[in-house]
């Protein structure tokens, strides 16, 4: 388990760098898409410290998650709803895809 959670801390830093780098650039679709893949590494990390797994269903994530941090669903549904609209472009449920928004949860994300 804990080659597990070193993996995906591991995958959740250098996501993080990537969207940091790409929002710097000013590409804010692969940013938005990376910090997408940074919060939800760090979510596998906690769920793993509480429960010993994750599991692959969004829901179930969504309802694990809840369970220990409701700021950080919020968090990953937020990240998650940026995500979708740079890569499929859908519109936003959630927080607007924009410099702004990308920058406040990158900021969100590194603390976690």
């Amino acid at each position: 388990m804990r080659d597990e959670i070193l993996y995906d801390l591991n995958r959740a830093k250098n996501a993080l760098q990537s969207a940091k780098r790409n929002f710097q650039e000013g590409d804010i679709y692969t940013a938005a898409n990376r910090i997408f893949v940074a919060c939800e590494n760090a979510v596998f990390v906690r769920m793993k410290l509480k429960y010993g797994n994750t599991t692959i269903s969004r829901k179930r994530i969504i309802q694990k998650i809840n369970a220990i941090d409701p700021q950080l669903k919020d968090l990953y549904e937020a990240s998650c709803d940026i995500r979708v609209q740079a890569d499929y472009g859908k519109r936003s449920k959630i927080t607007e895809l924009n410099k702004a928004s990308i920058e406040d949860i990158i900021t969100k994300v590194e603390k976690i």
